[in-house]
């Protein structure tokens, strides 16, 4: 398929997969999702490349009947690979499919948002184009000290689209297109190793490898020499943007989620209105960002995207919903329906049912730099520079976590000192958002699809 086509092929068989399903079953409700993805990545780690360009599609069905519902999919866009997932969820609607008495039916039709926009050069990006790419984040790494052991490189890039219709004559479609790399380095000290990492990700341009290996390498080099911390205490944790942007994915990205407020998980299901963060902090889930990874016309349900104030200035605004989970609310969907494991992607999205997720989430920034905000702490801080394991492994009914920051220093009286052998972070999400001191202007674009400055909180226990 073609980029510039590719809408209009997606919709044709959408279409044509509808009439189909009528002629089955001509009273039941069907939904019919359909993928077309191509993708070109490449890994070069010791010297050995490894290289893959291709593309997948597939098709999805819900079927739903008297407050049965039953899901099919297979791989395939083809008219028969179609007609073989929709036979088979009507077999399945028949013979085992579950009662659900809260189904109200599938996505309503909508005008759609906005396309994000994109660069079309990234379409005529090669495998080989990306060998090159990787191969000199790689040979900027290594070469950039001899404490440099292993440097890794990883660019891939990306661009298709998804259609859904359904029987109530809803019938959309988006594109989009995105590159991205990433480099990491390990340094090498006596028996220290550390490693460090740095990465673009893009829609709107090539992606820019310049400076990455070098930058990946010297914040290696920066984590040798790590000191024990030697004490527990409650201390000040700055959390540098990827890290922060990990504390909001594995916080509000789902305690804000309608399936967990509406099934009892989330503990912000009575607070909207209320007091939750500290004033100066607000985060919008911008789902017509045009400059955002996840931008789409449509959601994975055929809802428009949109913009989702969930917090401004403290105050709890909005929680994220799907159909489903937004009419057992007694609300509209925001427009965050997904398919494929949400934020990280871990499944080919037309092998799972819609789910709900964040699209692109925004923290608004302070004014102070990173300098700026480690100047301001008068006494003893942890700086926390990289994600720390196990943040995503935490409570959301309590907000309870516990997580361990190997990538980390010390702060001294508004001096950032040395480097820290791994240390121990826990408290409680939810409590962390009030205790929040500060923003920093440092804003980036991270992999968890949440672009977030630095951030300082109080009252989280550290042992070192």
């Amino acid at each position: 398929m073609e980029y510039e086509n590719l809408k209009d092929e997606l919709l044709s068989a959408v279409a044509s997969g509808l009439k189909y399903a009528r002629t089955v079953d001509k009273e039941a409700e069907f939904e019919l999702y359909l993928l077309y993805q191509s993708s070109a990545t490449v890994n070069i780690k010791q010297g050995v490349v490894n290289a893959t360009d291709g593309f997948i599609n597939g098709n999805a069905v819900r079927v739903a009947k008297q407050k049965r519902v039953s899901f099919a999919s297979s791989s395939g866009i083809s008219a028969d690979r179609i007609k073989q997932s929709i036979n088979e969820a009507v077999a399945s609607l028949r013979s085992g499919s579950f009662m659900d008495a809260r189904f109200k039916g599938f996505c309503e039709p909508k005008k759609p948002g906005r396309e994000g926009t994109f660069s079309s050069r990234i379409l005529d990006l090669s495998k080989e184009d990306l060998i090159e790419y990787a191969g000199s984040l790689v040979k900027a790494g290594q070469g950039f000290d001899e404490r440099i052991l292993v440097a890794e490189g990883d660019c891939s890039a990306e661009w298709g689209g998804f259609a859904v219709g359904n029987t109530l004559g809803l019938q959309q479609a988006s594109r989009s297109a995105s590159n991205s790399c990433t480099v990491s380095c390990m340094a090498v000290e006596n028996e220290e190793r550390r490693v460090a990492y740095e990465y673009d990700i893009t829609r709107e341009r090539l992606i820019k490898t310049e400076g990455l290996g070098e930058s990946a390498a010297q914040k290696a080099i920066r984590l040798l020499g790590a000191r024990r911390l030697d004490k527990t205490a409650v201390l000040p944790t700055i959390w540098e943007p990827i890290a922060a942007a990990a504390y909001i994915a594995a916080s509000l990205g789902q305690s804000a989620s309608g399936r967990a407020v509406v099934e009892g998980l989330s503990p912000l299901a009575d607070k909207i209105g209320g007091e939750l963060a500290n004033s100066n902090l607000t985060v919008i889930d911008d789902g017509q960002n045009p400059s955002s990874i996840n931008t789409e016309a449509i959601d994975a349900e055929g809802h428009p995207q949109q913009r989702n104030i969930i917090i401004e200035k403290g105050k709890l605004r909005q929680f994220m919903f799907d159909t489903y989970y937004a009419r057992i609310y007694g609300t509209e969907s925001t427009g965050n329906c997904s398919r494929g494991g949400g934020s990280f992607g871990s499944s080919l999205p037309y092998e799972t049912s819609p789910t709900i997720s964040p699209k692109s989430v925004e923290v608004q920034p302070g004014s102070k730099s990173i300098d700026g905000l480690i100047s301001s702490i008068d006494r003893q801080a942890i700086l926390i520079v990289d994600v720390p394991i196990g943040i995503f492994h935490s409570s959301i009914s309590t907000g309870e976590f516990s997580a361990v920051a190997q990538s980390a220093f010390l702060v001294q009286n508004g001096e950032k000192k040395w480097p820290l052998q791994p240390v121990s972070v826990s408290g409680n999400f939810y409590k962390g958002l009030r205790q929040l001191v500060e923003l920093g202007n440092d804003l980036k674009k991270t992999p968890f699809s949440v672009e977030t400055p630095s951030l300082i909180f109080n009252g989280f226990s550290i042992v070192g």
